[in-house]
């Protein structure tokens, strides 16, 4: 539809791109094979592109809290290429005959594991560890075994179901004659009864000698953790790799008696870095795929021909192989966010061909030769498009100036991904109309349908809608998570062990480390530590030496005799056994007891009413299992000696002190950490204390504020940048205020939807203010310069339509990466998806009517 105004002269710009596409279309070939060289050579390039998952690598190595990560990581570099292999198991006997068969599977293993480390099956602590009890403890644990020695040595002589019912009644019958408290067998006979209930119930349960021979042994479920020291493959994008396989492959190999009820996963920055890279890439192909199918579905609907949408699909995919080309070249290796940039470039590099063909089509149906068409294209868009490009290349690139480099990258890729879009639209498409001039349309008739024009009264709903969204952002409060683990799948084997061992402070990954050149100062700095509020603990080198020693060593001199008659010893008989079964005999003897002996009793009466004998071989293999655990821990005791500094396991004193003499202060919280919230508080606490720690709570910390200032930064600038271009471009400050009033609109209204859908700002989607910012900018130049144009008229031109299936392509393409199962890909798209909808459905109905309104102010004035 011919306009009904002009602007009096064209801009450079306008003139430049009119050029450009005008030499495309006089040598279209030339243009063809130009493109066809870069492909290739982009296709070579993309050879080498690789993904790092490393995501603390996102900001600058310059910021403090990097340069001491960085230090920790080099002084111990096996703190962060640690995998951890947690077990839950109902009771601390189930976990531990787990831990022990893994621990010996690993440690059979072929090349990919280096080093295995179990405190509570490994041999130092098998046969030390009494040592890091308290002397009451420890006195009160070798009272029992003392007392239990005669027993053992009894089960260990006869390991049946008879034997196992005799040598309760002997103990029960001992008790009695001693007159010791009935309670004395308590823990005896609640296992045992747990042991026959679990069977009747169809169920199994192992008896827990653990839980019987120490008073405080952990009861009720309990989580142990392997540590596994692996053999990276560099070459690989998860370098963890192979040693996760041969993990998974012992894991399987357990019999599945022993795995029953217990709970197996791997952990460790190498398995999270993997899983996550495994969540981005398994769902990206699927995003890409499927935002290419969207959009050429609406490229078929918004173009109104096959030939002109297969023109501008073509533009798009040349664009994203160069794109791509680009990105190997400028950057090599992409992160964990950069990854997304080929599903926003669909939804981005498609823009400039549909402005250019809906335009050509429009000046087709006045009928306009087709090459004609595109030069006129060209001197009438030209503006727009070249500043639609800057604008939002620009937005991109406002991340490259801050310390936020995860997020940077994405900047850079997506920021020359949008300049190559645009040039590759103004060469290809001209090129291949020249070529083929019927795929623009046949001369002379209307496909271009008008677009309705928005009434004042939906400009009015656009504003209460805003000022809605004003009252009740302060209370909702968009929030930015900035720890990695809110990106991840927390479906993911990985991130559930990590909340494992998160949930209990001793264990929790969420702890923070102080280098000091020496275990004085390592000491000292531990001390001040402690005495803060929400620190738990400070572990030195000093803290793996056990106190009181001499006295705990005497209380075992003391038992040694008792616990060698009853790991090798003969039981003493205490008298002929009854007439009656043994199992019938112990019901009978308990009967009528306290609550404990009226347990087992009526257990047993159940059970020895419908017995039979596979129920007695797996009640047998019940009360037996972890019997042999047991009875090697006893003997590892007689052992023990004075533990040093010296004598500790290698691995464990390496978590200390470095190979370079630098000594290791490990911060633990005082309570379970489970929000951003909490553990930002606790990054803050010991920061507050000792300003050199360093580990993940202080690169949290230090990453909510650079991140969060990177954001700030970065929507600045980006307004900043588009303020003075949209001046630039209509030289109005009324058509300005048009563009960027539903700018401010579509932020607000996106802050609340952000809190509302409870998706909070974090490493990946960061990126929406200034994107936002890039592409609404876009679309309000689009229709500002049209509006000039036409005045009064420009709902009736092809701009609106254009501005329209732009943003829906773009919608579609952003809209794709919702299903990724990593938190932080999609949230991206949710979020873009969400600020896309808001940013042009505000330009389409606030920038023309502003405009309307101020020039029919301005005749009124």
């Amino acid at each position: 539809m011919p306009e009904t105004g002009r602007i009096k002269t064209e801009s450079p710009i306008d003139l430049a791109v009119a050029y450009w596409m005008g030499l495309a279309a006089h040598r279209p070939r030339s243009a063809l094979a130009v493109l066809a060289v870069l492909i290739i050579a982009s296709l070579l390039a993309m050879t080498r592109l690789g993904v790092d998952p490393d995501s603390s690598k996102m900001l600058s190595p310059n910021l403090p809290a990097q340069r001491q990560a960085l230090a920790l990581n080099d002084a111990f570099p096996d703190l962060k290429r640690t995998l951890l292999i947690v077990v839950k198991a109902p009771s601390v006997d189930e976990a531990d005959i787990v831990v022990a068969a893994l621990t010996t599977a690993l440690g059979a293993g072929q090349g990919w594991i280096a080093e295995t480390f179990a405190t509570s099956v490994d041999p130092f602590f098998a046969t030390n560890g009494f040592l890091y009890r308290d002397l009451e403890a420890v006195e009160g644990m070798f009272t029992r075994i003392s007392k239990s020695a005669n027993l053992v040595a009894r089960l260990r002589e006869t390991q049946t179901l008879e034997g196992f019912a005799r040598s309760l009644n002997e103990a029960a019958a001992l008790a009695e004659g001693a007159q010791i408290a009935p309670d004395a067998l308590k823990r005896l006979y609640i296992e045992a009864a747990r042991v026959f209930e679990a069977h009747l119930a169809g169920g199994r349960h192992p008896f827990g000698w653990s839980t019987v021979m120490d008073d405080d042994a952990p009861t009720g479920s309990v989580a142990r953790v392997i540590s596994v020291i692996p053999h990276l493959d560099i070459k690989r994008i998860s370098p963890a790799k192979p040693a996760l396989a041969e993990i998974n492959e012992a894991i399987d190999a357990l019999p599945f008696h022993l795995r029953a009820g217990v709970t197996i996963a791997v952990t460790g920055e190498p398995a999270l870095r993997a899983e996550e890279m495994q969540s981005v890439l398994d769902t990206i192909g699927i995003s890409l795929a499927l935002s290419l199918l969207l959009v050429a579905v609406i490229l078929r609907v918004g173009l109104g021909s096959t030939g002109r949408a297969a023109m501008a699909f073509g533009s798009l995919v040349i664009s994203l192989v160069l794109t791509t080309g680009v990105a190997a070249v400028v950057v090599g290796q992409l992160n964990l966010v950069s990854v997304a940039f080929v599903v926003l470039m669909v939804g981005l590099g498609i823009d400039f061909a549909i402005h250019i063909l809906a335009h050509v089509r429009e000046m087709r149906t006045t009928g306009t030769e087709a090459v004609a068409a595109v030069n006129l294209t060209g001197r009438r868009s030209g503006l727009a498009l070249g500043l639609s490009a800057i604008t939002t290349a620009v937005a991109f690139m406002a991340f490259v100036t801050t310390d936020f480099q995860g997020m940077a990258q994405l900047g850079t890729i997506g920021g020359l991904g949008v300049l190559i879009a645009f040039a590759v639209a103004i060469t290809f498409i001209p090129a291949l109309i020249a070529l083929h001039p019927s795929m623009a349309g046949e001369p002379n008739q209307t496909e271009i349908a008008s677009a309705r024009r928005p009434r004042d009264g939906t400009a009015l709903a656009v504003a209460l809608l805003v000022v809605a969204a004003v009252a009740v952002l302060p209370a909702l409060q968009a929030k930015f998570d900035a720890d990695p683990m809110g990106l991840r799948d927390p479906n993911a084997s990985s991130v559930q062990a990590f909340d494992i061992l998160a949930s209990d402070p001793a264990t929790t990954p969420y702890r923070a480390s102080v280098l000091v050149p020496s275990l004085g100062e390592a000491e000292t700095v531990a001390g001040r530590l402690v005495l803060t509020k929400g620190i738990g603990a400070a572990i030195t080198l000093t803290d793996l030496i056990p106190s009181e020693q001499n006295a705990k060593l005497e209380y075992l001199d003391f038992a040694a005799p008792s616990i060698e008659h009853a790991i090798e010893g003969t039981a003493t008989d205490l008298g002929p056994a009854p007439d009656a079964p043994p199992l019938l005999t112990l019901a009978a003897r308990l009967e009528g007891g306290n609550p404990a002996e009226q347990r087992l009793s009526s257990a047993l009466r159940t059970y020895l009413s419908g017995r039979t004998l596979s129920a007695d071989t797996a009640v047998r293999d019940a009360l037996f299992e972890t019997f042999p655990l047991m009875l090697s821990r006893l003997g590892a005791m007689l052992d023990a000696d004075y533990v040093t500094a010296e004598s500790l396991p290698p691995m464990l004193r390496g978590r200390f002190v470095s190979d370079t003499g630098l000594f290791r202060v490990d911060v633990l919280p005082e309570q379970a950490l489970r929000t951003t919230e909490e553990v930002a508080a606790f990054a803050d606490a010991v920061i507050s204390a000792e300003p050199r720690a360093a580990g993940g709570p202080a690169q949290l910390a230090a990453a909510g504020r650079s991140v969060g200032g990177a954001m700030l930064q970065a929507t600045a600038l980006a307004a900043l940048a588009t303020l003075i271009l949209a001046f630039v471009a209509t030289r109005r400050a009324v058509d300005t205020a048009a563009i960027l009033v539903p700018l401010i609109v579509a932020g607000i209204l996106t802050a609340a939807a952000s809190s509302l859908l409870d998706i909070p700002f974090n490493y990946a989607n960061v990126i929406v203010l200034p994107l936002l910012i890039g592409i609404g900018v876009d679309s309000g130049i689009h229709i500002a310069l049209r509006e000039r144009r036409a005045p009064g008229a420009v709902f009736s031109t092809s701009t609106p339509r254009a501005v329209f299936f732009s943003a829906l392509t773009t919608m579609a393409a952003f809209g794709t990466l919702t299903l990724s199962d990593h938190q932080g890909t999609a949230s991206m798209g949710a979020l873009l998806a969400i600020a896309m909808t808001a940013a042009v459905g505000s330009v389409l109905i606030l920038t023309p009517t502003l405009i309307r309104w101020a020039r029919r102010d301005a005749r009124h004035g």
